[in-house]
């Protein structure tokens, strides 16, 4: 279920790319731990300026972030509190999505 959502996320994400992109970013800022709605920001590494990310649009602004906080429920219960989620998104196709939790 993750995979399937990560490829569709990526497959919307792809189409708002230039040619020559070298890595996409998806980053969901939360104010709290289980907000349904945060900001957004889509980024993109080019190959030769992989220092300077610049923002993109993807086919549906909405459905990536919905998706991803959607896949909250599918963690495990101390895993679900995240404040932060960064899916990256390589050239090759392969992935990372990262969570960021609040101090306790």
């Amino acid at each position: 279920m993750q995979t399937e959502a990560i490829n569709e996320i990526a497959r919307c994400m792809a189409q708002g790319l230039p040619e020559d992109w070298a890595s996409a970013h998806l980053i969901v800022d939360l104010a709290h731990p289980g907000d349904a709605t945060g900001k957004v920001r889509y980024l993109v590494f080019r190959k030769d300026a992989e220092d300077k990310p610049e923002s993109f649009t993807p086919c549906d602004t909405d459905m990536p972030p919905v998706t991803l906080l959607g896949l909250r429920r599918l963690e495990p219960t101390e895993r679900q509190g995240w404040t932060t989620a960064r899916l990256v998104v390589q050239r090759d196709g392969t992935f990372r999505l990262n969570y960021d939790f609040p101090a306790k």
